[in-house]
């Protein structure tokens, strides 16, 4: 296994990982059950971060997915 294909699994294992351990119930902090209120409710800081984390390592296993069958 070259070090490109490598970088693909551990990206996608790390993409797998990040989707099947956050919790999308946990990401509403609407108040009791109002479904107005959880439309415009903000994420937090953390939950941001876990967002764009997770958007660039989808770009990046993209990215390697593109070049290997360019290379191979």
């Amino acid at each position: 296994m070259d070090w490109l294909a490598k970088i693909w699994f551990v990206v996608s294992i790390a993409i797998i990982f990040i989707i099947l351990s956050t919790d999308p119930k946990s990401s509403i902090s609407g108040a009791g059950g109002n479904q107005l209120s959880t439309i415009f409710s903000s994420a937090s800081e953390g939950q941001k971060f876990i967002k764009r984390l997770n958007w660039i390592l989808i770009t990046v296993f993209f990215l390697v997915t593109v070049s290997l069958s360019y290379f191979d």
